[in-house]
């Protein structure tokens, strides 16, 4: 038996040890490391603007791109950008669900 830094205690079972590279492809890391480049950005935004137009087919273009640019700037401020391309879609369809694609009012 062995004491981890955490004051758990071990069992010392026989076996083969792990070695650096199965551990490390065992659970690798997948956060982001930096910011997504702008043409990554904008592959996001036509990418929303795609599915909005597969899922809501009778609606005119313009105001689906009249949605997805007000969605993109609601999150314009967010610190973390590898999700802004989810959450936009999903609050742009909400909006379109609930037909109300007139652009909204803003507090000024």
């Amino acid at each position: 038996m062995r004491e981890t830094p955490y004051g758990i205690t071990q069992l010392g079972l026989p076996g083969r040890q792990a070695t650096a590279t199965e551990r490390d492809r065992h659970c690798r890391d997948t956060r982001p490391a930096a910011r997504p480049a702008p043409a990554a950005e904008g592959r996001g935004r036509e990418d929303v603007l795609g599915r909005l137009t597969r899922a809501f087919p009778d609606t005119p273009v313009a105001t689906l791109f009249l949605v997805t640019a007000e969605a993109f700037d609601f999150f314009a401020s967010a610190r973390i950008r590898h999700y802004v391309p989810v959450l936009a879609f999903k609050r742009a369809s909400r909006r379109l669900a609930q037909g109300r694609p007139e652009p909204e009012a803003r507090g000024g």
